[in-house]
């Protein structure tokens, strides 16, 4: 971004303006001069806070009644463990309160007013609240609460010690509402439990019906040995029925080589043969006999290619007919043994299947019975609670216990004096300020301003205060000035300016010549001063002449810059030549005012200040005198120790 239009350009050597010291101020009034006026007026402070401290202490001792104090010391009882009802869980105690919650029980309303109505003193509720206290003792469980009887030793013997009766009983009513409260809420928990174990046992029960099983592995064990006994059972009808079909067999085998027709076969072949022996084929009785052969053969035929369904017709002989009673005996066995086979296979599948179920049914027994157990143990665990509770509901045992009772010695009068002293005090610290307060708004204030004040409105750091009214000291001041900032320039040709926008005139013309005075002394010659705002300053006379004035740019070497105004034109440009420029400001309130309204031309057109000169009046009085010290010694701290 480009600077403004005449503005100086940084020369080589010179610091970034980032590193320029500036001055920062939290407040825009200087609080030390301002006490110090109100001081430098103590005579009226002092008589107001007199007069109002006499007024409270006249009032203080109309109030103060005489009182009797005493303190009784309570220790904190630990919630003790009850006698736990079971080993599972943690057994029921009343919440363990903090400090400061049992501090709170101490001041409660409820044992204050039964305390009230038990001691029978007269005092009412609302007075007694402000007649008691209580307190802690650090990094104790000892809590003190103390009563200020305004009856007397007697009285203040008598209701601390009932008062510290009913702060324990309250305890007491307070663990037992709580343990009411919880077993309440117990007892509800129980109920429901058990309603909930009534079901699952309803469940249990409706599930053994309806699956037939009982639990246990006894059932299960049961169910596979007769599976096992089943298929023992089927094996052995199974080689019953292979025994009986194989001894069927067997007989009917036998029984065929038994046909009658085998044996008139047998018969016929004989007597054949004996025919052949009296007579020739051709004789009719051979030929006879050889057709019944064939016919006899025939039928043979037609038995052997048959499937002895029929064995009666294998009957007719002593052994066939034995045979034919064996066959039908093992028939009727067979048949026996191949419907037990058929019936030990169906019974072997009906335990198969309920085997095969049992897992299922099992797991979905263990997990209602699982249930039940819970609920069980849940309910044992409920139940215990609950007898745990009753013991708090019917004796509580409090938070409290007496650690050091009411003792006639510990007994403290109060005293008469401090009332009044207090109130006394009170009241002088009012009349002290309302007068600090009416001199501020009535009072005629000083227009004169403090260095600090000076600094907080340039914004530039503290250099040195000028006295506007004492030759002498402004002679010192000013070689102090310059041996440390003004005799020293940056370079041969570098010019440092001094702008005078706030400084009045008289005190202007003062620093000018007192600056020349200096560079004499100092054996520097008459120092060169170039005016950038001609505005007759020194009222169209001629410059003193230890100064070389001069209001056009002729001379060489190093220059003083003076500008009352921003230059225009021409004159302008040598702002640019300056490398290094302080303000002048005259300690008045009006001056300040134009410098704070000056100040944006100078931010805009010049680097950050090296410094504040201020001209100020020396201020009259010790008071004031030593602000004004104090004034300077914070406008050096606050100002950047670079800055000198």
């Amino acid at each position: 971004m480009d600077a403004p239009q005449g503005s100086p350009r940084p020369q080589d050597g010179d610091p970034p303006a980032s590193d320029t010291p500036r001055f920062s101020f939290p407040l825009p009034v200087d609080p030390v001069r301002l006490a110090a006026g109100v001081l430098s007026r103590w005579p009226w402070i002092a008589l107001g806070a007199l007069a109002l401290g006499a007024a409270g202490a006249f009032v203080g001792a109309k109030l103060t009644h005489p009182h009797h104090t005493i303190s009784v010391s309570l220790i904190k009882r630990r919630v003790p463990q009850t006698v736990q009802a079971s080993e599972v869980g943690q057994a029921y105690r009343p919440v363990d309160l903090n400090d400061a919650t049992l501090l709170a029980t101490l001041l409660a309303h409820e044992p204050l007013d039964a305390a009230l109505e038990r001691a029978a003193n007269g005092i009412s509720p609302d007075r007694a609240r402000s007649l008691v206290e209580a307190e802690q003792l650090e990094g104790t469980d000892i809590f003190h609460i103390t009563y200020h009887s305004p009856l007397g030793p007697d009285d203040a013997i008598a209701f601390s010690g009932i008062w510290a009766e009913e702060i324990n009983a309250y305890t007491q009513r307070l663990q037992q509402t709580e343990a009411r409260e919880v077993r309440r809420i117990l007892q509800k928990e129980v109920d429901e439990m058990q309603k909930r174990i009534d079901e699952t046992n309803q469940e249990l029960l409706e599930f053994s019906q309806s699956k037939d099983y009982l639990g246990g592995d006894a059932q299960v064990s049961a169910a596979l040995a007769k599976l096992a006994q089943i298929e023992l059972q089927l094996d052995e009808a199974r080689a019953d029925v292979e025994a009986r079909e194989q001894q069927l067999a067997n007989l009917t085998d036998e029984i065929r080589h038994q046909s009658p027709m085998d044996l008139q076969l047998k018969t016929a072949r004989d007597e054949l043969a004996q025919l052949r022996a009296t007579y020739t084929d051709a004789n009719p009785l051979v030929q006879a006999k050889l057709q019944s052969i064939e016919y006899l053969k025939e039928q043979v035929g037609k038995l052997d290619g048959g499937k002895m369904d029929d064995l009666e017709s294998y009957t007719g002989t002593p052994l066939g007919n034995q045979l034919y009673l064996s066959i039908v005996e093992v028939r009727n066995d067979l048949a026996a043994a191949s419907s037990k086979v058929e019936s030990l296979q169906k019974l072997y599948q009906t335990t198969s299947s309920r085997i095969a179920e049992f897992p299922a049914i099992v797991t979905a027994y263990d997990a209602l019975r699982d249930k039940r157990e819970t609920l069980s143990d849940g309910l044992a665990l409920m139940s215990n609670r609950l007898k745990e509770t009753e013991i708090f509901a019917s004796s509580a045992p409090g938070y409290w216990q007496m650690f050091q009772a009411p003792d006639p010695r510990s007994i403290q009068p109060s005293s008469s004096l401090k009332k009044p002293l207090a109130v006394g005090f009170a009241g002088a610290s009012v009349g002290g300020g309302a007068v600090v307060l009416l001199l501020l708004l009535l009072t005629q204030r000083s227009a004169r301003r403090s260095a600090l004040e000076c600094c907080a409105t340039t914004r530039a750091p503290f250099v040195v205060q000028l006295p506007a009214d004492d030759a002498d000291g402004l002679a010192a001041a000013m070689r102090r000035f310059w041996i440390t900032h003004l005799g020293r320039p940056a370079s041969a040709d570098a010019d440092t300016l001094v702008w005078t926008h706030a400084l009045a005139p008289d005190d202007e013309r003062r620093f000018w010549q007192a600056l020349g005075d200096c560079a004499l002394a100092d054996g520097r010659g008459e120092p060169l001063v170039r005016d950038l705002s001609p505005d007759g300053l020194w009222n169209d006379s001629a410059a003193p002449p230890t100064l070389r004035w001069e209001t056009r740019g002729h001379g060489s070497g190093h220059r003083f810059l003076r500008a009352s105004t921003l230059p225009h034109g021409p004159e302008r440009d040598a702002l640019a030549e300056v490398s290094r420029w302080f303000t002048a400001v005259t300690g008045d309130a009006d001056y300040l005012t134009r410098a704070a309204d000056g100040r944006a031309l100078t931010d805009a057109c010049l680097p950050p200040c090296n410094g504040t000169v201020a001209v100020i009046a020396r201020p009259s009085g010790a008071f004031r005198r030593f602000a004004d010290k104090i004034s300077i010694f914070l406008a050096q701290r606050f100002s950047s120790p670079s800055a000198k």
